[in-house]
């Protein structure tokens, strides 16, 4: 791959970004020796409604003496690739702090979403040498990992007592493993097999350190963490709270009826979330104002990982009281590469959130758009600098594909817009969804807003491209109503809404654009990844063959 990829141009110069620790082991030595007995992480069970700390000091000692275990005893060294198949729990978080101290890699699982082809792929894909799981799955996932060892963390964390506090193999100060992979995370493969993202050491910490910069992240941060910890949100915002030395808030899963409960008992002052938790807080409000919860350290809700609409994003601002800070990235980019300043001016802040913006350039990385059309025209997003993976495990042509000429092609349509003085960028969307009829490009995301903002009783649409003779592609709407709405009532209402969008009634669509099918959808029956975001490739082929049938 192009070395290019790794630098990015900051004020006329190249950038290089060098980890500030010679390794994670004296990063963790460095946050015990300042603050042995802070927490590092709360665990918050929320099904056995159970707490438990581990401090910075117990974080530096117990993943010592994790990576002397799994070297001297399961041969695990540089390179090597151990899988992790839990929901979250510390164990993920220690475990995955060991391998890296070993200069070896974590590959998480989709517990709850892999079946079991998915998971063995992944094993077999990625050559795991072990595999972690809890004891109560120790049974049944023995029956998927046939040729993998596998171990239960309660044997594997045991006995830390007589292990080394210190341990520190020769290697793991090597300055050449600045491009060794550290983490695996394969992407939700809606279709065909997934890719296994090569997240690197440098591509993890440098856009961590872009984050907290971008946060303004310190030992005072309490962010609380709902989002799975196999996803690359989850996985590098811990990295980003352990580098600043603050403090991880993990909940066993994201529950909407806890997620404000433990943001007040544990005083945070952040969290992140995509745009499906958004919606369901804002169905959820009522609650929230009769409960009264004290949420007054909150400063900030980071928001990403899918488009953000911006009408329920202005509606969560002024209910909650409470900054959502956008942000754009992917997981071949390790997370975000541009973000809303959460600094800004209250009529700064207001506009960038009406203009649905995505934020500026961050620290570590540089963006910009295929062909360089001027602001306001669209453009595929390039983004080339240190938070850039090592490209897709044993896929080289899916490589050289988005990875080339120094840029990652990212896939994803956006345009710049000027506020405040500067540059933010806007996603368009994706260019593999885009839908084309007629010959004319039309936004998905934008059908969606328009549809979403005129109609109140929409809590959410999904909108995509459908074979037609005549134009090529139709647009199609899946429409989410709010809860309670009876049957017979979603229907007329789908009509009606298709009826508006024709008559050309409906703010910022134009009867072209309008769809020409809505179709009522139960929101259980869309195909989700785990951090809430919707397979729309899946939901097309659903909807085709809806349509096949009906026409049949």
């Amino acid at each position: 791959m192009d070395p290019r990829i790794f630098t990015c141009i900051k004020n006329g110069r190249p950038r290089v970004y060098r980890f500030p620790w010679r390794n994670f082991t004296h990063l963790l030595r460095h946050r015990a020796s300042h603050g042995e007995d802070r927490a590092a992480i709360i665990f918050r069970d929320l099904d056995r409604e159970e707490r438990s700390i581990i401090t910075y000091g117990d974080l530096s000692r117990r993943t010592a003496a994790l990576a002397c275990r799994l070297h001297v005893d399961y041969g695990i060294g540089p390179g090597d690739r151990v899988s992790l198949a839990m929901p979250n729990c510390p164990d993920i978080l220690l475990i995955t702090l060991a391998l890296f101290r070993l200069g070896a890699t974590a590959v998480p699982l989709d517990l709850r979403r892999d079946a079991a082809e998915r998971k063995r792929f992944k094993l077999e894909d990625s050559r795991a040498r072990l595999l972690c799981v809890l004891p109560d799955h120790l049974d049944s996932e023995r029956k998927i990992a046939q040729t993998v060892p596998i171990v239960a963390t309660d044997s594997l964390l045991s006995g830390d007592g007589d292990r080394p506090a210190d341990f520190e193999p020769e290697w793991s100060g090597d300055p050449l493993r600045e491009q060794a992979t550290g983490v695996i995370l394969y992407t939700s493969g809606t279709t065909g097999k997934p890719k296994g993202v090569l997240l690197t050491r440098q591509s993890i910490v440098s856009n961590a350190d872009g984050i907290g910069r971008w946060l303004y992240f310190d030992d005072s941060e309490r962010l609380s963490l709902v989002l799975p910890l196999h996803h690359v949100n989850s996985t590098v915002f811990s990295i980003a709270l352990f580098m600043a030395g603050g403090t991880l808030i993990l909940n066993s899963r994201y529950s909407a009826t806890n997620f404000w409960p433990v943001i007040a008992d544990e005083k945070a002052t952040s969290s992140s979330i995509v745009p499906t938790i958004l919606r369901d807080l804002l169905a959820n409000a009522d609650a929230f104002d009769a409960a009264a919860h004290d949420i007054s350290a909150l400063k900030k809700i980071m928001i990403g990982s899918a488009p953000v609409p911006a009408g329920p994003a202005v509606r969560f601002h002024d209910r909650f009281g409470v900054r959502l800070i956008q942000g754009y990235g992917t997981t071949e980019v390790s997370l975000r590469v541009t973000g809303v300043p959460p600094d800004l001016p209250d009529e700064e802040y207001r506009e960038a959130l009406e203009q649905n913006a995505a934020g500026v350039e961050l620290e570590n990385n540089n963006i910009r758009l295929e062909g360089d059309p001027p602001p306001g025209e669209p453009g595929e997003i390039l983004v080339r600098g240190p938070v850039v993976s090592g490209g897709y495990l044993n896929q080289p042509a899916a490589t050289e594909e988005v990875f080339r000429k120094g840029w990652f092609h990212t896939g994803d349509i956006g345009y710049r817009r000027a506020i405040g003085g500067r540059d933010y960028y806007v996603v368009h969307s994706r260019k593999k969804e885009i839908v084309i009829k007629g010959g004319v490009n039309i936004s998905p995301i934008a059908v969606e807003n328009a549809l979403v903002e005129a109609f109140p009783e929409l809590a959410a649409a999904y909108v995509t491209g459908l074979a037609d003779e005549r134009w090529g592609q139709e647009v199609c709407a899946v429409l989410v109503f709010r809860n309670g709405m009876a049957p017979e009532i979603q229907e007329e209402a789908a009509r009606r809404i298709l009826n508006a969008g024709r008559a050309g009634t409906v703010a910022n669509l134009s009867p072209f654009e309008a769809p020409f099918k809505t179709i009522p959808f139960d929101p259980d029956r869309l195909p989700m990844t785990s951090t809430g975001k919707v397979q729309r490739s899946v939901l097309k082929e659903v909807l085709q063959e809806m349509v096949d049938r009906a026409e049949a």
